[in-house]
């Protein structure tokens, strides 16, 4: 049989971008706002509903410049700590790093993967003086029911500590009420990796509501102009081409198709591995589903199905297997509080094969490794 593997990304043909790219070569104009990149903005907002939105050439660097404009916004960049989960992906700490912070980590809850409330509640109480931001995620781009949202958001406000989202691979995701995610005050942030449901190859985009955040967030990312050349913010480069932008726009032509397909086949998962004890996130229905997130019932089960899958030439793998501040990088960061959730969870974390094509065989095959090397473990 032919290897499954982890992940097969898909970008447009270079003939449904160039369609756009034409924009850029008929203007010359290749970068600094081209037409691409000006009609990538137009449509984003309109798929989100009326949101800000500035493209970038990379999440990281959209988390750099949120975390930068929030923190000037709010006055508290002289702060030493920003507040994270430590069961996300490391850039979300190499970020805030890069500015000069530390991280602060604290655990997640067990149903929906998410930074824990109350973990949040205790850490601002306690240390909310000391903290920048607060930084929390969306795990593998699924937000969280709204009335959790809505928590983060009140007991950031009620201690006077901005809050930006890493929604990294959450493009399109929905919550419990219908919501697209990035329709908020807050910043989020996105990524357009070429693994992401939203792949472009390398971009990011960055979302407020907020009138004010959104200039200075256009404005740092941008050498920190708001009017022609006079630099306002010390900024930087962190503008997304029109190359890229053009194939955001090709992206976004069948992105609803695509994000229907993938969620049939985690469906297909879920239906198939959730009366053997396997968990998915609480909400997982309203994902993006970069790739099939799931738990299982124990880490000698986990070790198993790893496995019995590296045996089947199917790409079965750990994924967040090592949080954050267990690192070599963060190891020296500081942990509020205990991380049981985090570290039960990264011993069981699974993530399963997805693709846009993935085949209906190819899916049965996922599922039938995954069982036999759980059933014969």
């Amino acid at each position: 049989m032919n290897p499954i593997p982890f992940l097969r990304p898909q970008l447009p043909s270079l003939e449904a971008i160039g369609a756009y790219y034409r924009l850029a070569e008929e203007a010359r104009f290749y970068s600094n706002g081209g037409p691409c990149e000006r009609l990538l903005r137009e449509r984003l907002s309109d798929h989100l509903g009326g949101v800000g939105c500035v493209p970038v050439h990379n999440a990281t660097s959209g988390i750099t410049i949120a975390v930068r404009a929030v923190t000037d916004a709010a006055g508290t960049g002289d702060r030493r700590f920003v507040v994270m989960p430590s069961y996300t992906f490391v850039a979300t700490a190499g970020a805030v790093r890069m500015l000069g912070y530390e991280p602060l980590f604290i655990d997640v809850e067990p149903a929906a993967w998410q930074m824990d409330g109350e973990a949040l509640t205790d850490v601002l109480t306690q240390r909310g003086t000391e903290v920048a931001a607060v930084l929390g995620t969306h795990t593998f781009g699924l937000p969280p029911a709204a009335k959790v949202q809505q928590g983060w958001q009140e007991i950031c406000a009620e201690h006077g500590v901005p809050l930006v989202i890493d929604a990294a691979a959450g493009f399109g995701a929905v919550d419990d009420t219908g919501t697209l995610t990035g329709r908020d005050q807050a910043p989020h942030v996105f990524s357009f990796h070429a693994t992401k449901t939203f792949g472009i190859g390398e971009g990011g985009l960055v979302t407020t509501l907020d009138a004010d955040l959104l200039e200075r967030i256009d404005a740092l990312h941008s050498f920190g102009f708001v009017q022609g050349r006079l630099a306002t913010y010390a900024g930087v480069n962190a503008k997304m081409d029109e190359l890229h932008a053009a194939s955001a726009l090709a992206v976004l032509d069948g992105f609803d198709e695509i994000l229907r397909r993938r969620r049939e086949i985690a469906a297909y998962y879920r239906e198939h591995l959730e009366p053997h004890g396997f968990a998915f996130q609480t909400g997982a229905a309203g994902g993006t589903w970069q790739a099939g997130y799931l738990v299982a019932p124990d880490a000698a089960t986990r070790a198993a199905v790893l496995s019995g899958a590296a045996a089947a030439s199917v790409g079965v793998t750990a994924y967040y297997d090592r949080p954050v501040h267990r690192h070599p990088a963060y190891a020296d960061a500081p942990v509020h509080g205990g991380m049981t959730v985090t570290d039960d969870l990264a011993a069981r974390a699974l993530a399963l094969p997805m693709a846009n094509d993935l085949s209906e065989q190819e899916r049965q095959r996922v599922v039938e490794v995954v069982l036999d090397a759980a059933r014969g473990r």
